[in-house]
């Protein structure tokens, strides 16, 4: 060993012994409840997985930030370069604090990974070693990796009505498209291809299950720049003998966005460069692991992807029964992988998540599935080829009142390449096919509009959606418009974020006066330019309801009080910012 490196090793073992040296805490909170509950079910040496937060991230931030500033990819750069990312690099660059890791690895069976988005890593380890863990000074928090059970949808028969695609002439396109057209055309995608964009320049990472049959005869023209498997740990996606995983939803996700053999099936973004990221471990019906999620993103990030489409998402069907996540939970703040997304999308990666198949709730609460809660999300939803919503396409708000889904595309019969033969096709249900539509839609978008920021795209697909003047809690801003939105004029000023509203009740005893709150967040894009904000409401259930005019206000907040209002009249609720020059912003919306 030579001396720097045997320099290198002495401070390592210094800091290593500094660390252990400093003490041990005693709170007794550190450990989730969630946790305690399953270390209070399992044997002394049963093994449980958990996540291990960290209390900070060492010494030498200013220049381990520096040196995580010049690992980052080009692409990486380029995007939050895009995004206006001040500074390029920050905290959550810095990967973990390496002596923090070793002395976990003493402690554990298996790190599984480490985070330096959530400053934590996920282990393995035994009730013991993890009630060990939790009283060292360095870590803030213990608490329990959720392993969510995904719910296939199922699908009622579908009238015989005609398609969209039925009635296009033959040859309206340059392209054929075979049996894939009705997917396309209902997004009006095909004109885009017709002018040659097809996701060219952009890079996509697909966040799914196994990635079997990549040389599909669809597949076999794809730009693949990195996979990696994040349940087994190597470089291989597809099934391998002994290893945990099965299953080919990666494929079938894979085909539906980037497809390309004429005649059969041609997906929206076959031009695109791809990451395939296996985050799920289908080895027994299909267990999604959160940390193998928020791993995927991290590496999605480091590599420079422009967006993520992950057709996987959490609830409250949990391996262990218990339900870690409920309605309540779907603030789009809560979850791991709600945070992990937040961070991914700070960086100016636009994701693009499936809703869920969880349907309609007899209680009229929210059915969606983490991260399609975060804000910065755009959850995809399903329809059939009629436009009709499906019936088990996951429904808003989200807990804290914002309107979701966000847009829609084919859900039901979607086609797509088969996980076996090599010229093997079919056709699956579900949001989570839904969702590759969205997102190849998302990089034509990118391709047509290269300065564009993930802001920008989401307004332009929103504000030319099929629903666009009327959004609600079912189907969002409506089925997308491709070709429209790719050549949609954006305004210089830009909507409130995060407009909610809460119905307040004031009893007064002989009888009850209701109260609609609202609230919301100027856009930071706007840079001081907007002087106040406009509000509108539409009563929904009344006959030949339009919106009317509110009020002008240069606060955050407003109190609508309606003479008579009763607690089950529903409103559409939209806000738009008005600058100087009395320009409006396109409007943002919540509903009651």
């Amino acid at each position: 060993m030579n001396r720097k490196k045997l320099s290198r090793a002495i401070v390592f073992m210094l800091l290593v012994t500094l660390v252990v040296s400093s003490g041990i805490s005693q709170r007794p909170d550190k450990i989730s409840p969630r946790l305690q509950k399953d270390l209070a079910r399992k044997s002394h040496g049963e093994k449980l997985t958990a996540w291990v937060y960290f209390r900070d991230k060492g010494p030498g931030i200013s220049q381990r930030m520096a040196e995580a500033g010049e690992t980052l990819h080009v692409k990486s750069l380029s995007r939050r370069l895009r995004h206006g990312f001040e500074g390029l690099v920050d905290e959550y660059d810095v990967p973990v604090y390496q002596p923090y890791v070793s002395i976990l690895k003493q402690q554990v069976e298996k790190i599984r990974h480490t985070s330096r988005w959530l400053n934590a890593a996920s282990v393995e380890a035994t009730s013991q070693a993890l009630q060990t863990i939790a009283k060292f000074r360095f870590v803030e928090k213990v608490d329990k990796v959720s392993i969510y059970i995904s719910r296939d949808p199922v699908v009622e028969p579908e009238a015989e009505t005609e398609s969209f695609s039925e009635t296009l002439p033959a040859g309206a396109f340059v392209l054929d498209y075979g049996s894939s057209l009705a997917q396309v055309a209902q997004l009006n995608v095909p004109p885009l291809h017709d002018m040659g964009y097809a996701g060219h320049g952009v890079l996509i990472c697909m966040l799914d299950g196994g990635f079997n049959n990549l040389g599909h005869e669809a597949l076999d023209h794809l730009d693949i720049v990195a996979t990696w498997d994040f349940v087994n740990g190597d470089l291989i996606v597809s099934d391998q003998t002994g290893q945990m995983g099965s299953g080919s939803h990666g494929t079938k996700t894979l085909g539906i966005i980037a497809g390309y053999q004429p005649g059969k099936l041609i997906g929206p973004a076959f031009g695109a460069s791809f990451l395939l990221g296996k985050t799920e471990n289908s080895e027994w019906e299909r267990h999604i692991e959160e940390d193998h999620w928020v791993a995927g993103a991290e590496w999605a990030d480091t590599l420079g992807a422009d967006i993520i489409s992950s057709s996987l998402g959490y609830r409250d069907r949990f391996s262990d029964g218990e339900m870690d996540y409920s309605w309540q939970d779907m603030d789009g703040e809560t979850t791991v992988v709600a945070k992990g997304a937040n961070i991914a999308a700070s960086r100016g990666i636009l994701i693009v998540n499936s809703a869920g198949n969880e349907g309609l709730s007899l209680s009229g609460l929210n059915t969606l599935v983490s991260p399609s809660d975060c804000a910065d999300v755009l959850a995809a939803g399903a329809v059939d080829s009629q436009g009709r919503r499906a019936h088990f396409s996951s429904i808003g708000p989200t807990a804290d009142g914002r309107i979701k889904p966000d847009l829609m595309a084919m859900g039901e019969s979607v086609y797509t390449a088969g996980p076996n033969g090599p010229k093997e096709y079919e056709s699956g249900d579900g949001t989570s096919f839904a969702c590759p539509l969205v997102a190849g839609v998302a990089a034509l978008l990118l391709e047509v509009n290269p300065t564009w920021t993930n802001q920008d795209i989401k307004t332009a697909m929103k504000a030319t959606a099929s629903r666009s003047d009327s959004p609600d809690n079912e189907s969002g801003w409506g089925i997308v418009d491709a070709q429209k939105a790719a050549f949609y004029t954006l305004k210089s000023i830009h909507a409130p974020r995060l407009f909610t509203i809460v119905r307040m009740a004031n009893n007064y005893g002989f009888f009850t006066q209701y109260m609609d709150r609202l609230g919301w967040m100027p856009d930071p894009r706007n840079n001081g330019q907007v002087i106040s904000y406009r509000v509108y409401a539409k009563q929904l259930d009344s006959e030949n309801s339009s919106f009317v005019f509110l009020t002008e206000v240069d606060g955050q907040t407003l109190s609508f009080l309606r003479r008579g209002l009763l607690e089950e009249e529903d409103f559409l609720y939209k806000i738009t910012s008005v600058s100087a020059s009395g320009e409006e912003s396109e409007p943002n919306f919540t509903l009651r």
